[in-house]
């Protein structure tokens, strides 16, 4: 089967993106034994953060993103096995430096995109972190990506704004990669309140499906820590089975 790549995008901070790109490279890794690139494209290197070891990277000097993303390196120089199956290709702050340094870069969209293509036979899936901004980082995922999964916190302040990153897609789309689809939302963090129910109910009224709903929990974050899926760290935690489903539906979009 043909790699899939999907960025996780929302021009939002705080609403789950990289939990969601960790959860789904553990579920598919280690449930389905599929083969994960998870790639870190944010400045703020979250994903890098937990996933890998920063330390070393820094102290060592060790090449990341910003290296690819600069075409001194390729992806496959920087890759860092995680575990069975799964992989990171780690960044640091100084890629907030390197968005500003390929501004006039020929062909600046398709950088990663071009990255990418000598190495998407080696995965089954390739995960994109996108940074909380519509930026050149996130442009280069969306045109190197066939689908984007929108995560969105299920609070009033999720919807400001999500106007502004369905124009960046729809642009994308129309200039850039016009094959790529947007997968659906997942609406993470969701309580029992007005407001989080209000919110879901907003969001329904897109045509844009909503892939699943991902209830808070603290054992997200305990999982996290210990480098494991939630659903892998307690079983029948809510918010552990919901990532499953929603890994499930990612490997349908493989058949």
């Amino acid at each position: 089967m043909p790699c899939l790549t999907i960025a996780i995008a929302n021009q939002k901070g705080g609403v789950a993106k990289t939990t969601t790109v960790s959860e789904l490279g553990e579920l598919l890794s280690q449930q389905y034994h599929k083969k994960v690139l998870m790639i870190d494209i944010d400045p703020q290197a979250s994903l890098t953060s937990i996933k890998g070891d920063m330390n070393d990277i820094i102290i060592n000097n060790r090449k990341t993103m910003s290296n690819v993303m600069l075409r001194q390196s390729s992806i496959d120089e920087i890759v860092i096995p995680i575990k069975t199956n799964l992989y990171l290709a780690p960044a640091t702050l100084v890629l907030s430096d390197v968005e500003l340094n390929i501004i006039n870069a020929t062909l600046r969209e398709l950088i990663l995109k071009a990255a990418l293509n000598s190495m998407l036979g080696s995965y089954d899936f390739v995960l994109i972190d996108c940074p909380p901004s519509r930026g050149l980082l996130t442009v280069n995922a969306l045109s190197a990506s066939d689908y984007v999964l929108i995560p969105i916190q299920a609070e009033y302040q999720a919807l400001l704004g999500l106007q502004l990153l369905k124009n960046t897609v729809a642009n994308v789309q129309s200039q850039i990669n016009k094959e790529l689809k947007v997968w659906g939302y997942v609406v993470t963090m969701t309580t029992r309140t007005n407001q989080s129910s209000d919110t879901l109910n907003e969001i329904k009224k897109d045509h844009y499906p909503i892939l699943s709903t991902i209830p808070r929990s603290t054992k997200v974050s305990d999982a996290g820590v210990a480098n494991m899926s939630t659903h892998e760290f307690d079983t029948n935690n809510p918010a552990g089975l919901a990532y499953l489903k929603l890994s499930e539906k990612l490997i349908g979009l493989e058949m």
